[in-house]
């Protein structure tokens, strides 16, 4: 039977001051130690800490043409008055007037984001604070201003001597959401969005159920409170941030709850978009999204678009949407996918260049490398490397592996009956099972990692392959199907796909979650599917597949309580158990040998 108690945090049991202290001070360096992120976290202050950063010659990027002169300037007014800043980088050279980029950040536009790469070689750069950062004028709620805002500054640049009326729009996650919101209302004459989507409110609020918990805490602490005096301080951030770590400050507030007591815990006060965000999500009729969800509605052809994004990124299944979407108005749209999760763009600085490049020279100057040309989908198929393709996803037939008593996964036809199973699993949200690597925001804790850990817990069901003897690949969206009983009101099902190599270490691939509810608990069965988003990989021979079922990928996704209650005030639980009563997992194996690896460069 489920059973259902008032949640007890660590945070409020009784223990002594001294000890509380002990602990932090005993916990904060092991958590450093051990993570194998460390030295992305060092990029990261960097990269928001230090400012006036250089770009230096970059190995496999074109040589820069221009020494480059900068200055900061007063764009467009918006809102009621509201001037937006901005700094201006172009060639010192007279031959302007040039094709203008055009970044918006909330992040401080002294940042290092690939401007002086652009301004070296050829382009006037504007890299613009949104309204309400940092040296901009007016409040800054997310998302809303920048349908608004985004046109306007792009019409304001068409107007000014150094523009020669091409103007491009590049940005890096919610810089993409700028790039994607400048498409309708203005003349844009291209387009290369980077691990980022056209869609705000899936990448937080899923479909199938899914709640970005990490994503919402991290960037709100992030934007809200690390960043908030950096424009006077620039330091501040470093301060903040190894004083957060050192005290737990996020740990503690993604434990507690409810949920719209999280930016009190997380920043200190009550911020208005979060709460009105939470709010929302218990009424279906409420317009919080209304103008805050589509930043592109596609209603019109978009211009050359080169899309990057990684197979590791939370917002990768809305990018691959972004490119199918963009893909039906026009040919002029590209596609590469990298290995790599959100912060890993960091590692794959080149990368980023090379694309940025490629699609602004080719739409904006009209210049053609000879390989912008070729296939336009660019994939890096994990354990094999770079290789093109014509389309995404590429021509593909679909297998089925059922899952067996014995805990094994066997192909099998499609027309094959799936066998009876009576695996079971108690599923407590005091104890969630926790994400481990993936798709987080947590630079700490994402991409690829070793799943050992969670493979040891009881709450976590494990189906494996025989080791291959002839290699196959996997390109394209995974599913899941699977028939469950629950004692619970409200349940989440996690399916994850892993890759288990000779040697037995067995690494995530990809995941998905769907979240079900009945109000009839006398354990009649339900039959449900697992989108566990989209992946390209190589089985060798050897080698085998890694499946997972469980109900929680905890902090990532906020963890399901057992009720159904909103889950902005929910602060009870109920745990019970799961029992799955037959599966089979679908995958897309391409129909032919893939041409050999190329773009080793990258």
């Amino acid at each position: 039977m489920a059973c259902e108690q008032k949640m007890n945090f660590p945070e409020q049991q009784s223990v002594p001051q001294d000890a509380t202290a002990l602990q932090r001070n005993a916990g904060w360096w092991r958590r450093f130690r051990n993570t194998h992120s460390y030295g992305l976290w060092l990029r990261v202050v960097r990269e928001f800490a230090t400012f006036n950063v250089r770009n230096k010659e970059v190995r496999g990027v074109r040589l820069a043409q221009y020494k480059v002169t900068s200055k900061s300037i007063n764009t467009c007014t918006v809102g009621s008055g509201d001037v937006l800043r901005a700094t201006l980088l172009m060639p010192e050279e007279p031959q302007g007037p040039w094709p203008c980029i055009l970044m918006r950040t909330p992040y401080g536009r002294k940042s290092n984001m690939g401007q002086r790469i652009l301004a070296e070689r050829g382009y006037a750069v504007i890299v613009q604070d949104t309204r309400g950062r940092f040296s901009s004028d007016g409040q800054f709620v997310p998302v809303q201003h920048e349908r608004q805002d985004g046109p306007t500054t792009v019409e304001w640049i068409r107007q000014q001597p150094w523009c020669n009326g091409k103007v491009g729009v590049v940005g890096i996650s919610y810089l993409g959401f700028t790039a994607w919101a400048c498409v309708d209302g203005a003349n844009v004459d291209a387009i290369v969005p980077v691990i980022t989507q056209s869609s705000v409110k899936s990448a937080v609020f899923h479909p199938k159920g899914a709640v970005s918990f990490e994503l919402i805490s991290l960037w709100f602490y992030l934007v809200a409170h690390l960043m908030t005096d950096m424009h006077h301080d620039p330091w501040s951030f470093v301060r903040k941030f190894w004083t957060g770590f050192r005290q737990g400050t996020v740990q503690q507030a993604m434990s507690h709850l409810p949920m719209n007591e999280l930016d009190r815990k997380l920043l200190g006060y009550k911020h208005d978009f979060l709460q009105a965000g939470l709010a929302a999500q218990a009424n279906p009729e409420d317009t919080f999204w209304d103008d805050k969800d589509k930043l592109c509605n596609f209603e019109k052809p978009v211009p050359p678009c080169h899309i990057l994004t990684g197979w590791y990124d939370f917002f990768l299944e809305g990018a691959l949407e972004d490119y199918a979407r963009a893909k039906k108005q026009q040919q002029s749209v590209w596609l590469t996918v990298g290995p790599f999760a959100h912060w890993g763009l960091l590692g794959s600085r080149r990368l980023y260049y090379e694309t940025m490049l490629s699609c602004f020279d080719q739409a904006l100057r009209c210049k053609h490398d000879g390989d912008e040309s070729e296939l336009p989908v660019r994939l890096y198929v994990l354990g094999s490397g770079w290789h093109r393709y014509a389309h995404y996803p590429p021509p593909s037939s679909t297998e089925h592996w059922i899952l067996k008593p014995d805990f094994s996964l066997h192909k099998c036809v499609a027309t094959e009956n799936l066998e009876p199973l009576k695996h079971k699993y108690f599923y407590d949200p005091a104890n969630p099972t926790p994400s481990c690597g993936g798709p987080s925001f947590n630079i700490l804790n994402q991409g690829a990692s070793s799943q050992a850990r969670i493979e040891a817990r009881s709450d976590v069901l494990v189906y494996s392959t025989q080791k291959q003897e002839v290699p196959f690949f996997v390109i394209g969206p995974v599913l899941l199907r699977l028939k469950v009983s629950f004692e619970l009101a409200s349940v989440d099902l996690v399916g994850r796909l892993c890759h288990v190599d000779a040697a037995g270490v067995s690494t995530n691939l990809c995941e998905g979650l769907t979240t079900i509810s009945s109000t009839n608990l006398d354990g009649t069965s339900i039959h449900l599917e697992v989108a566990m988003s989209s992946i390209a990989f190589l089985v060798r021979s050897g080698e085998c597949l890694r499946l997972h079922v469980c109900s929680a990928a905890h902090p990532r996704w906020c963890r399901n309580l057992g009720n159904c209650e909103p889950i902005g005030s929910a602060c009870t639980w109920s745990a019970g158990h799961v029992e799955v009563h037959s599966g089979e997992l679908l995958l897309p194996i391409a129909e032919r040998q893939l041409p050999a690896p190329i773009l080793s460069r990258l």
